[in-house]
C-alpha cells in the first residue's frame, strides 16, 4: 500500500506551499492527512480514488481545479 510519510510527506507541503499559495488557508496536518487518504485510496482502486477525491473537495471547501491540485501533488509523493 502507498503512503506519504516521513520525508515526503514534508516535500509534499513545500511543493503544495510553493506553487499553490491560493491552499495557504489548508494547515500542514491536513494537507498530509487528506494527501495520505489519497494514496491509499489510489491503491486500493479507481473508485475508492474517486471517492476519496470527493470527500477531499467537500471536507476542505475547495474547488475541483484546487482538489487536483491537491491530489496530483500527493500521489506523485506516495510511497
Amino acid at each position: 500500500m502507498r503512503t506519504l510519510d516521513g520525508g515526503m510527506a514534508m516535500l509534499y507541503v513545500r511543493t503544495v506551499r510553493k506553487n499553490y499559495p491560493d491552499l495557504d488557508h489548508i494547515d500542514d496536518d491536513k494537507l498530509i492527512t487528506y494527501g495520505n487518504a489519497i494514496c491509499v485510496a489510489r491503491s486500493t482502486s479507481p473508485k475508492a480514488f474517486g471517492e476519496q477525491a470527493k470527500k477531499t473537495m467537500q471536507e476542505l471547501g475547495t474547488t475541483s481545479t484546487q482538489t487536483a491540485q491537491i491530489l496530483g501533488s500527493a500521489d506523485a509523493f506516495c510511497r
